[in-house]
């Protein structure tokens, strides 16, 4: 995910509470982040065709979440999922959208712990896609005995050749930051 490659699409969006604007409207801070400059330029436009005030939405170019530091109430975590050959996660192609790498998990396994570090004690909450092919049992293993975050499916759907899962996250404990 390094080294220049700018084109794989590892998307997280998250969502912080921050109080009261300016028109007595519960602000909420948006934060996308993509290392694909073209996503960031469409998550833009999105946002300003639907209304969302630019002081309320940042896009990041960035891996993962890696320049997010605020705990946010809300993530929702679309890794590209497809097990394939390791050397296609990161290329410069579209297949660097779908592809996870070794069950699907190369991207996914590396976002574990910035899940366990952003989300806000008690109330955050992740929602992450997954398939049968990551191993969605062992992910919930390894969130609940590493970062004692719960893990629970709340939805499962067919979508053409592949069974999606959606996996609700909520932190058991307040994450230790460190300084």
């Amino acid at each position: 995910m390094t080294g220049g490659k700018t084109n794989s699409c590892n998307e997280c969006n998250a969502d912080t509470t921050k109080g009261k604007n300016d028109n007595g409207r519960e602000s909420i801070m948006h934060y996308v982040t993509d290392i694909n400059p073209d996503a960031i330029r469409i998550a833009k436009w999105t946002a300003e065709v639907n209304g969302i005030p630019l002081e309320e939405f940042h896009a990041i170019q960035c891996d993962l979440a890696s320049k997010i530091n605020d705990p946010v109430d809300v993530l929702i975590f679309n890794p590209p999922y497809v097990p394939t050959p390791d050397e296609e996660v990161g290329s410069n192609g579209i297949e660097a959208s779908w592809a996870g790498g070794k069950d699907g998990r190369v991207v996914l396994d590396r976002a574990l712990s910035d899940i366990s570090r952003l989300l806000a004690f008690p109330h955050g909450v992740a929602y992450v896609v997954v398939v049968d092919d990551n191993y969605p049992e062992e992910l919930a293993m390894i969130m609940n005995e590493r970062y004692e975050i719960k893990v629970i499916p709340i939805l499962r759907r067919r979508a053409r050749n592949e069974f999606l899962t959606i996996l609700r996250m909520t932190p058991t404990r307040m994450f230790q930051r460190k300084e």
